[in-house]
């Protein structure tokens, strides 16, 4: 490819990127606008009325030369005829503050923009009765750039119009050729320095709000990868049930609600039998399909308010809040018969599994149950049932 046809398409792109960038904080900068209207606006009628009142007190009560007060009436007029537009503007952005991402957020400022440079025009037109200085329309240029982000196309049919309005008013209201030049070549270049301007802080605008929905984003997916970490902290990664640490420390908490309440606790300590077998016979695949069985078959047996735990191995463990011992015998025995009736299948073969389970309870009086004892309770009742020949309550 031809350097400058390699060149020219690197220009394609990257304005096609702008493009994209640009319409991605259009939004942003229309809800920015219309709130920055909804401020300027309303002092900048405060001010027109302002000089109203100070150019109308002179014409009262000063005697002016023709020219001085021709000049003077004309400003007047001038600075009625803006604040009165400036107010309607301010009534409009206050009515459609709710709509600054439909077209009003992006005209609206626009027209008001549009005004405000149309009114430095007038001003420095009028000025030429008394001075061939156009500072009116220089500084309306600069704080045309400054108080809106206009996107860049917007913002040069905004100063291209612009430019080519004052180069005509000024014909028309300044009569010597030396400063007309000069009035129009100030104007031209005050039009392309406030564009120049433009463009440069809406590319800060556009770099600063796609850095800031970057760092958002991230942060997003930081929190959600640490909430995920946190869980993996506290729940068992194959079988997802509360890992032994956890389930500890809300064991604890449960037996202190038990010990003010006065109610009744049972702890199970659930042990498959002969797990070794599956892991020699169908390797240790068809032991964590297993493993995963078995949670899945507690949780499903257990209330919703009972917490289910993995002590390691083939061991789980089951809390029963609020529970005498004859009923989390009941349970007890309705969760082993469930694994005895399950068999798991894998890759075409079926495993029967069965299960000892040993139970401790914490009565209402109980006031020094703990968990360690209530675990080294139920673990003896898990070893008698083993001895007794496994699978059964004890």
């Amino acid at each position: 490819m031809h350097p400058l046809q390699r060149e020219w398409h690197r220009l394609r792109l990257q304005h096609q990127r702008w493009l994209n960038e640009h319409q991605r904080v259009a939004g942003t900068a229309g809800d920015i606008n219309l709130q920055r209207l909804r401020l300027l606006a309303p002092v900048m009628a405060g001010l027109n009325a302002f000089m109203v009142l100070v150019l109308g007190m002179r014409l009262l009560l000063v005697d002016l030369p023709e020219v001085a007060q021709s000049w003077q009436l004309q400003l007047l007029l001038a600075h009625l005829g803006m604040g009165i537009l400036m107010t309607g503007c301010a009534l409009a952005a206050q009515h459609w503050r709710h709509d600054s991402r439909r077209w009003v957020g992006r005209w609206l400022p626009t027209t008001a923009n549009a005004l405000a440079l149309g009114f430095s025009i007038g001003l420095a037109c009028i000025d030429q009765l008394v001075t061939p200085s156009i500072t009116p329309f220089l500084l309306g240029c600069m704080v045309s750039a400054l108080a809106f982000h206009q996107r860049p196309v917007t913002a040069a049919l905004l100063f291209g119009v612009t430019a080519v309005v004052f180069f005509g008013a000024m014909g028309q209201a300044q009569t010597q050729s030396e400063a007309l030049l000069s009035n129009r070549l100030n104007g031209l270049a005050g039009c392309a320095l406030a564009w120049t301007l433009s463009v440069m802080l809406w590319r800060k605008f556009t770099l600063l709000n796609l850095q800031q929905a970057e760092l958002e984003k991230a942060n997003s997916e930081l929190q959600i990868k640490q909430r995920e970490l946190e869980r993996l902290t506290r729940v068992d990664g194959l079988t997802g049930l509360l890992n032994r640490v956890t389930f500890v420390d809300l064991t604890r908490g449960e037996l202190a609600r038990a010990r003010r309440q006065g109610t009744a606790t049972t702890l199970l300590v659930l042990d498959l039998d002969h797990f070794k077998r599956v892991n020699d016979n169908w390797g240790h695949p068809a032991g964590d399909a297993v493993l995963r069985h078995v949670a899945a078959l507690c949780m499903g047996t257990v209330r919703s308010t009972d917490l289910v735990g993995r002590l390691g191995g083939e061991e789980f463990i089951v809390l029963l809040p609020a529970t005498q011992a004859e009923a989390g015998r009941k349970l007890a025995e309705k969760l082993r018969q469930r694994l005895e009736q399950s068999p798991v299948r894998v890759q075409n073969e079926v495993i029967h599994i069965t299960a000892s389970i040993g139970l401790s309870a914490a009565g209402a009086q109980d006031k020094n149950a703990d968990f360690d004892s209530l675990y080294q309770s139920a673990d003896q009742a898990l070893y008698q049932a083993k001895h007794q020949g496994r699978n059964r309550v004890v």
